[in-house]
């Protein structure tokens, strides 16, 4: 799944619906406030980060807003279930996760 970012780039591995952007620093990396749920930390396998993202959306305010994220979670899943490179699943993970920050910080300040 592709996405736009602040710097007009398409982004491979992003869970963040096409159109938001994602706030960055001056060095261009993404601004991040804290993990939206604990154990973010541990995630190191493409099924734990299912689950986590799963949880991540659980934890949206309406339901809408959690069924599209969840639809979101799912299709990027199918897009990326032929990466084998561990690199590219690390790098995949750790974009989610930060995906998953931003999205929740955006909602939390909105209530």
């Amino acid at each position: 799944m592709t996405m736009s970012s602040s710097h007009g780039r398409e982004e491979e591995g992003s869970l963040m619906p096409k159109g938001l952007l994602v706030p960055r620093d001056q060095e261009g990396q993404r601004v991040s406030q804290m993990a939206p749920l604990p154990g973010a930390e541990r995630v190191q396998r493409p099924l734990q980060l299912y689950r986590y993202l799963l949880r991540c959306c659980r934890q949206l305010p309406a339901k809408g807003i959690q069924e599209h994220y969840k639809h979101a979670v799912r299709q990027s899943f199918r897009v990326h279930s032929d990466e084998d490179n561990p690199e590219r699943i690390q790098q995949i993970i750790k974009r989610a996760i930060e995906d998953a920050d931003w999205i929740m910080n955006k909602y939390k300040k909105q209530n």
